[in-house]
């Protein structure tokens, strides 16, 4: 009799147990599910960093080793990012309008060309802050690199040539910024003094 009873007690007591067990798990299982999506976007985040980060101008993409082809006038602004078809994060009809503005001159083309890698992200990687600080950041070091306000505007109009892309940059600005500093070295992708021209 008393195996009989204990075993009845351990039953209602594993029965009670059970139930809030159960709950427990359940919103346990339920918090994870919920926070996928922000651990995805956490990981995404630092990857497009990183990417942004990682981003320089070459000696080769100074001196016109990888021109693109120009573009077909009809595709080239059938999108916002645009067509990068060597792949460097310039998109094409800006990197050969920056050879025709200056074909004398590695030294502006590498300011400009970075600048103009730098302004593209906003087009291409921008989704939230942490990517719009690390962009404008780059900017920045393009920026100085360039040292020149009339060059750092011609890069902009060539970027920002379609009232869409106008738009999508206004749109990020009011979405997603926030304070952020800019690097205080480093700024040039390829040191100035490395040309004659």
């Amino acid at each position: 009799m008393f195996f009989k009873d204990f075993f009845k007690l351990v039953y209602r007591i594993s029965y009670a147990v059970r139930i809030p067990l159960t709950i427990i798990f359940i919103l346990f299982a339920g918090l994870v599910i919920y926070r996928i999506p922000a651990v995805m976007e956490r990981q995404k985040t630092e990857e497009v960093v990183k990417k942004i980060q990682a981003q320089k101008i070459t000696l080769a993409d100074v001196m016109g080793e990888n021109l693109p082809p120009k573009p077909d006038p009809a595709l080239k602004d059938a999108t916002i990012e645009g067509i990068d078809a060597n792949n460097n994060g310039i998109r094409d009809d800006v990197e050969l309008a920056i050879f025709k503005l200056h074909p004398d001159s590695a030294r502006i083309r590498a300011a400009e060309l970075q600048y103009a890698m730098a302004l593209q992200n906003e087009l291409a990687n921008v989704f939230n802050s942490e990517t719009l600080v690390a962009t404008i950041q780059e900017e920045g070091r393009g920026n100085i690199c360039i040292l020149d306000l009339e060059r750092t505007q011609e890069i902009e109009k060539l970027v920002f040539n379609t009232e869409i892309r106008k738009k999508t940059k206004e749109d990020l600005y009011k979405k997603f910024m926030t304070s952020y500093t800019l690097p205080n070295s480093n700024y040039c992708d390829i040191n100035p003094n490395t040309f004659t021209n």
